[in-house]
C-alpha cells in the first residue's frame, strides 16, 4: 500500500483530545474497509510519522470527517502544540500492536450509536503488513 502525505493543523476537540483532520477517504485511497475496534467504533489501522516522529494508531470517522488522534506522548516527542501545522505520513498496517493501541486510543473519542456493519473483524484475512 502506498503512503499518504498531508499537512494539517493540530486542534483540540471534545474532552481535550487533540487530532488532525485527514483530507482523504482511506477506503477510497487504499481500497480497504475499516476494522472493528469495539462494538461501536471502527477505523483504519495506520503507522507513520508526524513531523518525522514515528507513531501508530488509527484513522477514525465522525461528523462526516476523517481524523487522526495525536496523543499527548506524540505531541511531547514531536514538540507539538495546538494550532501547529503538522507534516503527516501514514500507511495502512494490520499489526497486532497497532490494533491494541488503536483500541485504547478510541476509548477517548465519542462513540457513534453503532459501528459500520461492513467493518472487518481484525482477524479477517487481509495481507499482513507490519
Amino acid at each position: 500500500m502506498s503512503k499518504a502525505r498531508f499537512g494539517a493543523e493540530l486542534f483540540e476537540g471534545h474532552k481535550g483530545v487533540t487530532a488532525v483532520i485527514v483530507p482523504f477517504d482511506p477506503e477510497e485511497v487504499w481500497g480497504l474497509p475499516p476494522v472493528k475496534l469495539d462494538a461501536r467504533r471502527d477505523g483504519w489501522l495506520v503507522k507513520g510519522t508526524v513531523n518525522r516522529t514515528r507513531f501508530d494508531g488509527y484513522i477514525g470517522f465522525r461528523w462526516k470527517r476523517f481524523f487522526l488522534l495525536i496523543e499527548p506522548e506524540l505531541r511531547e516527542a514531536a514538540n507539538l502544540s495546538v494550532g501547529d501545522t503538522l507534516s503527516v505520513v501514514v500507511e495502512p498496517t494490520t499489526s497486532a500492536k497497532t490494533l491494541a493501541r488503536a483500541r485504547e486510543q478510541s476509548k477517548v473519542t465519542t462513540a457513534p450509536a453503532r459501528g459500520r456493519a461492513d467493518a472487518l473483524e481484525p482477524s479477517a484475512s487481509r495481507p499482513r503488513k507490519t
